[in-house]
């Protein structure tokens, strides 16, 4: 959990470094009050997103529990792949007119991841300490998401320059912040094989309680 909700810290807390870097390396003219705009604009668009990611997570693993017989776990390994393809587009879009992509499958990723966390510690160690669990359990992306943050406010620092009222400018575009996605990417990939592991864990577990209780 703290591995993604990073990932998605990154990008929901520094959207509004992105597009700046974005749109000022693709039209020099624009002006403060039109990049505040597009600011808001993805805000909503992360917002609306995760609410997306949220309800369609709730239902989405009943439906692999109940009617697939899978795990809800697999709702996690959607989000990492979600979150993989939201790092793959902030690398490589240049045009800011298609910054929507990251923000909207950020925000997706995001919803989904804490739309099912929820059930699958209540189900993990059971219903009576779900708070107790879940709250120590969202601790974690307090550590994630500012080792990420902090990541990528090096890395844009060291592409600014200090503008005249003393705040930090980038003109380099994706270069801006390119570095902080590739590690996010890689996060991805990790994210994704520790869910793919848990999955396989449950498994074997499952098998081996079958088993016991067919020789009983």
């Amino acid at each position: 959990m703290g591995i993604l909700t990073g990932i998605g810290l990154m990008t929901i807390n520094n959207i509004g470094h992105t597009v700046n870097a974005l749109w000022r390396h693709w039209d020099d003219t624009v002006d403060e009050n039109f990049l505040i705009t597009h600011q808001q604009l993805h805000v909503s668009i992360l917002s609306i997103c995760s609410f997306t990611g949220r309800l369609l997570s709730g239902v989405g693993s009943d439906i692999i529990v109940k009617v697939l017989r899978g795990s809800r776990v697999w709702c996690l390994v959607i989000s990492s792949l979600i979150f993989s393809m939201a790092q793959i587009c902030a690398l490589s879009i240049e045009n800011p007119h298609l910054l929507g992509f990251v923000s909207g499958l950020s925000g997706l990723a995001y919803g989904i991841l804490f739309g099912v966390f929820p059930s699958i510690v209540a189900e993990t160690f059971g219903i009576h300490g779900l708070s107790q669990n879940w709250g120590l359990m969202t601790l974690s992306p307090v550590i994630s998401g500012n080792v990420f943050n902090l990541f990528y406010g090096s890395v844009f620092d060291q592409h600014s320059v200090i503008g005249p009222g003393g705040e930090r400018i980038c003109h380099d575009g994706r270069g801006c912040y390119q570095a902080a996605y590739l590690v996010t990417l890689g996060a991805c990939a990790l994210g994704t094989v520790t869910t793919l592991w848990v999955i396989r864990h449950q498994h074997v577990t499952w098998a081996k309680e079958d088993k016991g209780e067919q020789e009983d």
